[in-house]
């Protein structure tokens, strides 16, 4: 994919850059879309993991600090699985296996994010009265947006990913803790 949009790849592309057998390759994917939809699951647990730290804060982390280090990490992790993350953004309505990772990873983050929002809205630290699904919705597409613009790099005010994180930050902590 770094040097073929995945849309212009065939089966046959795959198989000779992997050095497999038509034969293995069918064994374990149906098609591209199967491969695509493996590597998405493996870059986003990637992502999940660096947004642990604000998902399931540890006793006594600052939670706007843990956001912050969240939102670095994930934007670094977006620029190594940019090519899957761009792919899968540009495909993922085309393919129904591809369609349902997509939108039950999307449902992993949106919970998470949704528990973390009320958590924190029971202690007083969230402001905003916004249901905590729509919420934590809104959040995770826009930030997916601003980072595969981010990685596209046709924006001059966002030329990378590590770009995005300052406004990024700014978005979440403005939605969430009014500030």
């Amino acid at each position: 994919m770094a040097r073929k949009e995945f849309g212009d790849l065939s089966v046959a592309d795959v198989l000779a850059e992997a050095g497999v057998s038509r034969a293995s390759f069918y064994y374990y994917f149906e098609s591209k879309f199967g491969v695509l939809s493996g590597l998405l699951s493996r870059a986003m647990d990637d992502i999940f993991e660096k947004v642990s730290p604000f998902l399931i804060p540890s006793d006594g982390t600052d939670a706007e600090r843990a956001l912050e280090t969240s939102i670095a990490a994930v934007a670094d992790a977006w620029r190594r699985h940019r090519l899957v993350l761009r792919a899968t953004s540009r495909h993922w309505h085309e393919d129904a296996e591809l369609r349902e990772r997509w939108l039950a990873i999307v449902e992993r983050f949106v919970a998470a994010g949704a528990l973390e929002i009320d958590r924190e809205r029971s202690e007083g630290m969230v402001s905003s009265e916004v249901d905590s699904r729509l919420l934590a919705t809104s959040l995770f597409w826009g930030t997916e947006r601003v980072l595969h613009v981010a990685g596209l790099g046709v924006e001059p005010e966002l030329p990378d990913e590590s770009a995005a994180v300052a406004p990024l930050v700014a978005m979440w902590t403005g939605a969430l803790y009014g500030r």
